[in-house]
C-alpha cells in the first residue's frame, strides 16, 4: 500500500515538473520576442534595430518643387542681331573686322570704293548749282512783279523750277547723309570728290557669318555679315498640352545650356503664343534672358528650361525617398507610435503611401488612411523591417 502511494505521488510530481518547465519555456519566447498582433506590424527591439541599421525619424511638412523639363533653342531677339549691307554698290576697299570680333554701334567694318559715289556726289553739285541759279532767277522775278514789269507767267514758272531743284537737292543730300557723307563740304566747289564710303556697325554686338573679300564687289542685296548682340538673348521653347498650366507670362525659369558647360541662368517668360503649331502640336512660349557672364552664347544653341510646377509650391509630408518601401505598383512606409513604446521594444505599422512632387533626397507623401498624430517613420532599410515582419508572421521562407 506503501509502495503504491510513493508511486502515485511521484506521478504527481513529474506533472507538476513539467507543467512549470513549459510554462517558464513560454514565458521566456514572449518576454524575448514578443508579436504585433496586425499581421501589417513588426516588433523589433533597439537593439536588433541597431544590428540592421534601422532608424526613426519624424515626418516633416515640406515644399518640395517639382519641375517641368522643356526643350528649346537660343534665338537673337530682332533689336539685338543686325544684317549688314552696303547702300550703294562699291568694291570692298578694306575690312577691319573678323568673325568674332567685337564692335560697337558707329564702328566702322569695311570700306567700299565706289563709282556710284562719285556719280552721286556729281549729281550733288550739279543739283545745288541749279538750286541756287533758280534762286537767284526768282528773286529777279520777284522784283520785276513789284515793280509791274515782269509777268506773272515768268514769275510763276521760275518759283516752280526753284522748288523742284531745291527738292532734287535735299533728295540727294539725304542719301549722301545715309551714306555718312556731310553734302556740306562739297558746297563750295572746292573740296574733293570722295570715292569711299564707310560701312558702319549698326548695333554693338560680335560679328557673325563675315563672308567678304578685298575685291568683292558688294551690291546692295548681298550681306556682307551678321552682328549678334548677346547681352539680350531669347529661347523659344516649346509647350505641350500638358504643359501649360505650369507656365505664365512673367514667370521665371531656370536655363540650362545641354551642349555647354555653361552655368544655368534666370530667364523670364515674355510672352506664351496662343495657338498650336499644326506640324509639332506644340505651343511657342519666348523666353528672355541674358548670357552667362564670359561665355558665348548664339542663336540656335539648344537649352533646356526648367519650371517650377504650380502643384509643388504647396507643403506636404515630407520622408526620405530610402523611406519607401515599392511592392509592385504600391508604396508603403513603416511608422513607429510613440503612445506604443514600451521599455526597449518597438512596434512599426506597414501604411500604405501616395508618392507626390520629389527632389534627390525626398519626397512627398500622402496616407491612404490617415495615421494619428505623434510618429516616427522608418528612415532606411524599409526592406530589411519588411523581411523581418515576414519572418515573425511565417510567410518569408529560410
Amino acid at each position: 500500500m506503501n509502495e503504491l502511494m510513493n508511486k502515485h505521488q511521484l506521478y504527481i510530481l513529474l506533472l507538476l515538473s513539467c507543467s512549470v518547465s513549459m510554462l517558464s519555456c513560454s514565458s521566456k519566447k514572449t518576454s524575448t520576442s514578443p508579436v504585433a498582433a496586425d499581421g501589417n506590424s513588426v516588433t523589433i527591439s533597439d537593439s536588433s534595430m541597431n544590428l540592421m541599421a534601422v532608424t526613426l525619424g519624424r515626418v516633416e511638412n515640406k515644399i518640395i518643387h517639382s519641375k517641368v523639363y522643356l526643350n528649346g533653342k537660343v534665338v537673337a531677339l530682332p533689336n539685338y542681331k543686325a544684317s549688314v549691307s552696303t547702300d550703294i554698290d562699291g568694291k570692298v576697299e578694306k575690312i577691319f573686322v573678323r568673325e568674332g570680333n567685337r564692335v560697337k554701334r558707329g564702328e566702322p567694318l569695311f570700306i567700299l570704293r565706289s563709282m556710284a559715289l562719285i556719280e552721286l556726289q556729281g549729281q550733288y553739285i550739279e543739283a545745288k548749282s541749279e538750286s541756287d541759279f533758280q534762286g537767284i532767277e526768282f528773286k529777279r522775278q520777284e522784283e520785276l512783279i513789284k515793280n509791274n514789269v515782269g509777268a506773272l507767267v515768268n514769275f510763276q514758272t521760275t518759283e516752280a523750277k526753284l522748288k523742284a531743284a531745291q527738292s532734287k537737292v535735299n533728295a540727294l543730300k539725304a542719301k549722301l547723309r545715309l551714306l555718312g557723307i556731310a553734302a556740306e563740304h562739297l558746297d563750295d566747289g572746292k573740296s574733293d570728290v570722295s570715292p569711299y564710303v564707310s560701312i558702319n556697325a549698326p548695333i554693338d554686338g560680335y560679328i557673325f557669318k563675315l563672308s567678304v573679300q578685298v575685291g568683292l564687289l558688294a551690291t546692295t542685296d548681298i550681306v556682307l555679315t551678321e552682328i549678334i548682340n548677346t547681352d539680350l538673348l531669347m529661347a523659344d521653347v516649346y509647350l505641350y498640352d500638358n504643359d501649360l498650366d505650369d507656365i505664365q507670362e512673367g514667370q521665371a525659369v531656370e536655363i540650362n545650356f545641354l551642349n555647354h558647360r555653361y552655368p544655368a541662368v534666370i530667364g523670364r517668360v515674355e510672352h506664351i503664343a496662343h495657338a498650336f503649331d499644326a506640324e509639332t502640336r506644340s505651343v511657342k512660349a519666348h523666353v528672355s534672358f541674358r548670357a552667362p557672364e564670359g561665355e558665348v552664347v548664339l542663336p540656335d544653341m539648344s537649352v533646356r528650361c526648367a519650371i517650377i510646377k504650380e502643384e509643388s509650391k504647396t507643403p506636404q509630408l515630407t520622408v526620405p525617398i530610402a523611406s519607401i518601401l515599392e511592392e509592385e505598383d504600391h508604396h508603403f512606409v513603416y511608422l513607429c507610435f510613440d503612445s506604443e513604446k514600451k521599455g526597449d521594444i518597438n512596434i512599426l505599422h506597414k501604411y500604405r503611401v501616395t508618392l507626390g512632387n520629389k527632389n534627390d533626397n525626398e519626397v512627398q507623401i500622402q496616407f491612404a488612411n490617415a495615421p494619428s498624430e505623434g510618429f516616427r517613420v522608418v528612415v532606411n532599410n524599409s526592406q530589411i523591417v519588411e523581411n523581418e515582419r515576414k519572418k515573425q508572421d511565417g510567410s518569408l521562407i529560410n
